[in-house]
């Protein structure tokens, strides 16, 4: 199977909105391989968590503000997809890949007590991309041509920016 460049969109969103974020971090590997299950890890971050006031601690993800900014990460992926296939018509988004994150954002807002619809994380994680697209478009370029990227460059890249 051929490596496509909406994976690396994919995969460079979800980069992007969690390494601004306030509470979450990259912690392995992304590897775009199989398109559809190309991974990126996200964590909750002990250091950004109590730089934020937060505890670091398993129950903090069950704090209202931190499910709502994994929600926005998590629909960073198809989101990021979508801009990209607005500025370049021969990309076509793929929802099927979004399932599992959208799976994961509706379990973490709901185990925190909040709504499971997503729309509102959406627009939230359109708003950063478009704000952080040159960075996006960078990250995910890097991605497509090396089929992979460590946390530790998605990171570099990023603060490139």
């Amino acid at each position: 199977m051929a490596v496509k460049k909406e994976a690396a969109y994919h995969e460079a969103s979800h980069a992007v909105v969690a390494h601004k974020s306030k509470f979450h971090s990259l912690v392995g590997d992304v590897n775009i391989e199989q398109y559809g299950a190309g991974e990126i890890f996200i964590s909750l971050s002990k250091s950004k968590c109590t730089a934020a006031g937060k505890k670091a601690a398993l129950e903090t993800q069950k704090d209202k503000e931190v499910a709502k900014e994994l929600a926005v990460i998590l629909c960073a992926g198809l989101i990021g997809e979508e801009i990209a296939a607005e500025k370049d018509s021969s990309l076509t988004p793929n929802e099927q890949c979004a399932v599992p994150d959208h799976e994961l954002a509706v379990q973490q807002l709901k185990m925190a007590g909040l709504s499971s619809k997503y729309d509102f994380h959406q627009n939230s994680a359109r708003d950063i991309l478009n704000q952080e697209w040159e960075t996006v478009e960078r990250l995910a370029a890097y991605i497509f041509e090396n089929h992979s990227a460590d946390p530790i460059k998605m990171a570099e890249i990023i603060d490139a920016a």
